[in-house]
């Protein structure tokens, strides 16, 4: 009787701390240009006396147009030599705070880069956070009676060399962006411990995430970034569940994982048997009936990801197995900085005009714009200031205003605007890439579990081209058949690019050709992972170029 009255006093407090930043954000949405002038004042008054701060004349910035004209627009290579001396013991010439943590990037499209995490931008992504926290309770306050997930990620190892540094190199634990009232009462709501991310071994770290979800039937929200996460969890359940109820039945953790000494103890120690719920779960007969997932959690009310075309094949699987569930789309958020976020906007998406100075790049005329000036349709790059000390970041992230919420425009991802793939001088950029493969599902009428064009050749006889990475349900009929329609149709597409067209022409490009896999999204997961990505934040491209075309990953049936 105690737990469900401590998780609902912990649910209500933690309502109580994020509800005046919503009050907050709601006032910042109806004057856009009052806060973000506001924040870039801040920032530059509290930064004037760094080196950066001195090399560009801070100290003369009196307004947004003082500051587009006295600093460049900079990509990462600009800041590089400062976080670099920064991580070997020197003051940080780029804050007045020294970083905490350097962060890498996922790296979708490069390799990754180190984000210098400060006590200043932790508190903009918590300016982010708050609101959408508070939202999600106003808008569903089921979710005040139950516990919730937040998807966290295993402790994959930072890819950095070995020489020491004065400034840890690792990712954040997501509560150190809920301010310190957010991190104590999370404790209390969280339904998987998140100690479990000290879990080196991929498959322990899965089995105990199972084991906890499994085990906690009032689960109101399911919270991770890319919906593939989920239905890769979901998938794994057979696998698992034997250990699972085992360990439910005997009150203890599940057998055959491997764990720290320490985690397993924390772990262990506030288990007791679960008698009822093992029965509950071993009476679904998972393994024969994957369907009945959605009786794991018949309290489920909101599944919050990313949404988007590229999203769909998986947002379909989530919808199915929990008809009775939201999916709310999240913001885009990096880990340089927050854009947007979800808060009482129906499905828009406004500018988190609180956490940062963001600027935008016209992707037609080539014009800087702040939030406030932005049109409705058009298409623009973005561009961060933040408290991290990434002045006038090319993020390149295209995005749509999709509309208004109040004076702030709302914006919805369009795709990365530097991935692009030059095998021979074609210039095929995700964006077009993404386009295709989604015109090859509409004429063809065949959805794919996994569908992704990788950049191929061999280096002994000079060919090159694009392999179509594919996946269909083994329920479908003609697979090779539906495979090369597939391709046949990429292909057209394709050629509507001028460069790659007059490529083919001159037979520096093969067609497109299409490979049929088996586990795609895991394999390639696995290995986006191994090279250091954060597992809970990957995305799927349309265009791998992240593998620079290695095959190890995708070998076909």
């Amino acid at each position: 009787m105690l737990k469900p009255l401590y998780s609902a006093l912990c649910h209500v407090l933690w309502l109580l701390v994020c509800l005046p930043g919503w009050v907050r954000f709601q006032f910042a949405l109806r004057q856009p240009r009052r806060a973000q002038e506001h924040l870039l004042r801040l920032l530059v008054r509290q930064n004037r006396g760094t080196v950066f701060g001195r090399r560009h004349h801070f100290a003369s910035i009196r307004s947004p147009a003082d500051f587009a004209r006295q600093v460049p627009l900079a990509e990462y290579e600009d800041f590089a030599s400062a976080i670099a001396a920064a991580m070997q013991g020197a003051p940080f010439a780029l804050t007045a705070e020294n970083p905490l943590l350097l962060e890498p990037t996922s790296g979708s499209t490069s390799s990754p880069k180190l984000i210098p995490v400060t006590a200043r931008l932790r508190r903009e992504f918590a300016a982010a956070v708050q609101p959408w926290i508070a939202w999600l309770y106003l808008a569903h306050p089921r979710l005040l009676f139950g516990r919730q997930y937040w998807a966290i990620s295993p402790n994959t190892p930072a890819p950095v060399s070995d020489a020491p540094a004065a400034v840890p190199v690792g990712f954040s634990d997501d509560a150190d962006y809920l301010g310190f009232a957010g991190r104590l009462l999370s404790r209390g709501i969280l339904a998987v411990p998140d100690v479990i991310r000290q879990v080196n071994d991929p498959e322990s770290f899965v089995r105990l995430t199972l084991f906890f979800l499994l085990k906690e039937k009032n689960l109101r929200l399911i919270s991770v970034w890319h919906p593939s996460y989920l239905t890769l969890l979901l998938d794994a359940i057979p696998k698992h569940l034997p250990a699972v109820l085992s360990a439910l039945r005997g009150g203890s953790l599940p057998e055959g994982v491997v764990i720290p000494p320490d985690v397993r103890v924390q772990l262990g120690r506030p288990l007791h048997q679960e008698l009822r719920r093992a029965s509950e779960i071993a009476a679904l007969d998972l393994v024969s009936h994957p369907e009945a997932v959605c009786r794991l959690w018949p309290h489920l009310a909101v599944i919050s990801c990313w949404e988007g075309h590229r999203s769909e094949p998986w947002l379909g699987k989530l919808r199915a197995h929990f008809p009775q569930a939201v999916i709310q789309g999240k913001g885009l958020m990096a880990t340089e900085g927050c854009v947007t976020l979800p808060s009482g906007c129906g499905r828009l998406r406004p500018c988190a005009v609180r956490s940062h100075y963001l600027e935008f790049l016209d992707a037609d005329s080539g014009a800087v714009h702040p939030a406030w000036e932005l049109r409705q349709g058009r298409d623009y790059s973005v561009i961060l200031t933040t408290g991290g000390g990434l002045w006038r970041y090319r993020l390149h992230d295209q995005v749509r205003v999709s509309g208004h919420c109040h004076a702030t425009p709302c914006l919805e991802f369009v795709c990365k605007d530097n991935a692009v793939s030059d095998l021979v001088g074609e210039k095929l950029h995700e964006r077009h890439a993404g386009e295709a493969l989604a015109a090859a599902e509409a004429a063809t009428g065949a959805r794919p579990e996994f569908a992704m064009l990788a950049p191929a050749g061999d280096a002994e006889t000079s060919v090159r081209g694009y392999c179509l990475l594919l996946e269909f349900s083994a329920a479908l009929p003609d697979v090779a058949g539906t495979a090369q329609r597939w391709a046949d149709r990429v292909e057209r597409e394709l050629c509507r690019n001028y460069h790659y067209s007059h490529a083919r022409r001159l037979g520096q490009l093969e067609a497109v050709r299409p490979v049929l896999l088996r586990g795609g999204l895991q394999a390639y997961r696995q290995a986006r992972e191994s090279g250091g990505a954060r597992s809970g934040t990957l995305k799927i491209p349309a265009l791998d170029l992240a593998s620079a075309g290695d095959a190890a990953w995708w070998q076909p049936v």
